[in-house]
Formats: structure tokens, C-alpha cells, sequence
């Protein structure tokens, strides 16, 4: 795991960094969900609680 710089951190390690974070995703389509992230898996599957569109 890096440590320092927020900006060279890897993407798998920042999505870690959210869990328990509320975030916003854009999808293809313009759909749009906001939602509280609980996990994710290494294709970046991601388990979303309270979840609006």
C-alpha cells in the first residue's frame, strides 16, 4: 500500500479509502446514483447502501 500523497494512491486503494463514505457514481447512460459504499470487488462491483437516483 502507498503511503503519502493522496494523488498517488491506486485506484483500488482509494475506492478502500471510501467504504463507509457516502459517494456519488456516474454510469454510462447519464444515470447518476448516490449512495453510502459498503464494499467493492476486484472487477469493482459495488455494494451501495441508501441509494438514490
Amino acid at each position: 500500500m502507498s503511503h503519502g500523497n493522496p494523488s498517488q494512491l491506486l485506484p483500488s486503494e482509494l475506492i478502500d479509502r471510501c467504504i463507509g463514505s457516502k459517494i456519488w457514481v456516474i454510469m454510462k447512460g447519464d444515470k447518476e446514483l448516490v449512495g453510502t459504499l459498503r464494499g467493492f470487488d476486484v472487477y469493482v462491483n459495488m455494494v451501495l447502501e441508501d441509494v438514490t437516483e
